[in-house]
């Protein structure tokens, strides 16, 4: 699993879920929404950056071996754990009130949803700490022998479509062209690392 394919579906997190949680009179919960959207996303990042250009591990190994350690399956699961989002959320709904720890939660929840459906062979830990099962969808959202080739462009279309609806809900000129420079790099990486690499 590239890199590349990790960087591709993050921002797809991001924009549904501020499309899905955005309220209209309310921009400030866009901050939130994208939190908790990248959130879970973020310890993949901390892995390929420690193995890859800290530790030069070659990316055969990286991804054949590394990914699936015990203590980086943990820390990936400590972000992606349904049941202690949940208590977050339990905190920020009943406890605290407060929208913004609402909507993060649910931000979360959203992207392991997703997550849950979409990855067959490297999916997560989501029941952590209570159970160590895990999930293999009959689809991926990369892996071309698990439908990655269909679910990628459906990815792009309803990132588009969500992009479309969440666009005049943009207060900012700032946030209206970062949301079109990111589906025009969705779309160019999209056709550098899925249409072009080889099979």
């Amino acid at each position: 699993m590239p890199i590349a394919d990790i960087t591709m579906v993050t921002h797809s997190h991001a924009i549904l879920n501020i499309a899905l949680l955005s309220k209209r009179g309310k921009p400030f919960l866009h901050f939130y929404a994208l939190l908790g959207a990248v959130l879970p996303d973020v310890p993949m990042f901390v892995f390929f950056i420690v193995e890859s250009m800290i530790r030069k591990t070659p990316q055969r190994e990286l991804w054949g071996s590394r990914y699936f350690m015990e203590a980086w399956q943990t820390f990936f699961d400590l972000f992606n754990a349904v049941p202690l989002i949940l208590i977050v959320l339990g905190i920020g709904y009943y406890l605290l009130n407060s929208e913004r720890l609402t909507v993060f939660a649910w931000s979360m929840l959203l992207h392991c949803g997703f997550d849950f459906l979409t990855h067959h062979d490297d999916g997560h830990h989501h029941f952590f700490p209570l159970s160590d099962f895990v999930f293999e969808s009959p689809i991926s959202y990369w892996d071309r022998d698990h439908y990655g080739g269909i679910v990628a462009p459906i990815e792009r279309l309803v990132t588009l479509v969500a992009s479309i609806y969440l666009f005049p809900r943009l207060k900012t000129r700032l946030a209206r062209w970062s949301l079109i420079a990111i589906n025009v790099l969705s779309l160019g990486s999209y056709l550098l690392f899925f249409l072009f690499r080889s099979r």
